[in-house]
């Protein structure tokens, strides 16, 4: 099945700003989609959160055909 990854943030900058579309096997969580374009979340120092369809999840959540995945860096501020 086919869905899209997109990188927010800082994560831009590392990742690319382009929207990937990768073909995951059914089934796949939202982490083993991340690592199919490189991505291993508990090694990014600045990782934040993951979205899918715009509603926030958990990396160990399941995904869908078609569905929309963004990965957001975290947020700090002063």
């Amino acid at each position: 099945m086919k869905v899209t990854i997109v990188m927010r943030g800082t994560l831009r900058k590392a990742f690319g700003a382009e929207e990937k579309v990768v073909e995951v096997p059914d089934g796949c969580t939202v982490d083993e989609a991340l690592q199919t374009i490189g991505i291993n979340y508990r090694e990014v120092k600045n990782f934040g959160f993951v979205s899918v369809n715009n509603m926030r999840v958990m990396i160990s959540d399941p995904v869908n055909e078609g569905d929309y995945i963004k990965a957001f860096s975290k947020v700090s501020g002063g």
